[in-house]
């Protein structure tokens, strides 16, 4: 039980310290707030290391279960241990860290990005399919946009560069702004759970 609570009243009493000091002009509490968003960076680089420790967990079941095999785990273990010596001692290894992450960690990264690209695009070319009205406004706004950008619009007619220049700045920016504010509402309410206490989900419950 006791390992519940006290989650709970860290939090809580972290929530409201932090809270406080943005309403307060106290400078006890002042020193209080900014020595505990210091602590983000050592529980941060705490987090690494046990997301490093899961990704072994993780990786070392799945090929226990013959779910990936003898290359898959090398490259992955081998992959980490590498990036994480480099990197810890990057002062001895500097030349192989800026290898490393020129060559292996950015190309990776940019490989990752066109297969997120390619995904986005399938899955607009799906829902540009006119089978609501909900799909067809998304499409006509598709539409409008891409003639608007493209040169072919402009030769199509002058008007369309304007029409989508129009909806960028109206109906664009009111979107943005009602996702924003809503977000917002949903930060608030969420923050609130957790200084009163009612957020128990992170403590198992």
């Amino acid at each position: 039980m006791l390992k519940k609570q006290i989650p709970i009243i860290v939090s809580m009493v972290v929530g409201i310290v932090v809270v406080g000091e943005y309403f307060l002009n106290l400078p006890w509490l002042t020193s209080i707030s900014k020595e505990i968003q210091s602590w983000v960076v050592l529980v941060s680089a705490f987090l690494i290391v046990v997301g490093m420790v899961n990704s072994v967990q993780v990786n070392a079941r799945a090929f226990r279960d013959k779910r990936i095999g003898v290359l898959d785990i090398l490259v992955i273990m081998g992959g980490l241990v590498a990036m994480f010596i480099v990197t810890y001692f990057n002062e001895q290894f500097s030349a192989a860290y800026k290898f490393l992450f020129d060559n292996v960690y950015s190309t990776l990264g940019n490989a990752a990005s066109g297969i997120l690209m390619y995904s986005t695009a399938s899955a607009t070319f799906r829902g540009l399919r006119a089978k609501s009205s909900e799909s067809i406004a998304f499409l006509l706004a598709a539409v409008i946009g891409m003639l608007g950008l493209a040169p072919i619009g402009a030769a199509i007619s002058d008007k369309l560069p304007a029409l989508y220049e129009w909806f960028l700045e109206i109906p664009n920016v009111a979107g943005q702004r009602g996702i924003t504010v809503s977000a917002s509402i949903g930060a608030m309410a969420a923050s609130l759970r957790v200084l009163l206490g009612i957020e128990r989900r992170f403590a198992g419950e």
